[in-house]
């Protein structure tokens, strides 16, 4: 009978790898931007590995409370072999002026997934603060209902606070103070000015609400 090769459990012969070979994937060097960008963003990186030479087929990133009690975002399991991911942690409700844990699992091409690996990540983007001064140089009131007096040439005045951030994009907003049909809004639009002359014909005698935000160097919007 010819001699028959024979190999541990868990590997083969020719030094590949067995059905019963499955090294999760390794995951290093999380990190976290946290330097300004007007947009918000935050790009959290790693580095992944796998022993027998897996590709990365997933990835899942979350945003944490340092105890890791709290779960701010989850990205949950996205396809690909990236090693980076960019989220707009106002929108996603991750704190903008705190420590956050982030946490990185991935998952190789055959189904096995890697021990979590994390790092911190400190921000300080800010609260930005809005306050509409005045609409036709009448100071407006705490409701920012108005009832305007002519049908152009209208213009909103602010003031913009954030401790030591400029204020990088403002948004502009006219309703129907009756049914809160948007009339009018001015998107996103960059700049640090804090007057607007708003390009929507007026009805004489009519009450409209007012609405403001703004954005800070951070892109951390006002509420």
């Amino acid at each position: 009978m010819p001699a028959v090769a024979v190999s541990p459990i868990g590997t083969t012969a020719l030094g590949g790898e067995s059905g019963l070979t499955k090294d999760p994937p390794v995951i290093t060097g999380v990190a976290a931007t946290t330097s300004a960008n007007t947009s918000a963003n935050s790009t959290v990186t790693w580095s992944y590995s796998q022993p027998q030479g897996r590709a990365q087929a997933e990835y899942r990133v979350r945003a944490q409370n340092t105890g890791g009690t709290t779960t701010y975002h989850d990205s949950g399991w996205l396809a690909g072999a990236g090693t980076s991911y960019t989220v707009d942690i106002d929108d996603a409700g991750i704190p903008v002026a705190a420590t956050n844990k982030w946490v990185v699992h991935t998952r190789d091409e055959a189904g096995t997934i890697s021990p979590a690996a994390s790092a911190n990540a400190t921000y300080a983007w800010g609260n930005p603060q809005a306050a509409m001064a005045t609409v036709e140089g009448v100071t407006v009131p705490a409701d920012a209902r108005m009832t305007i007096t002519q049908a152009t040439n209208i213009t909103l005045t602010w003031t913009f606070s954030d401790g030591g951030n400029t204020q990088s994009f403002y948004r502009v907003r006219v309703l129907d103070q009756g049914t809160a049909i948007q009339l009018h809004d001015s998107g996103w639009t960059a700049g640090a000015g804090t007057t607007y002359e708003i390009p929507f014909t007026f009805d004489h005698g009519m009450t409209y609400e007012f609405r403001l935000q703004l954005k800070n160097n951070y892109g951390v919007r006002s509420t």
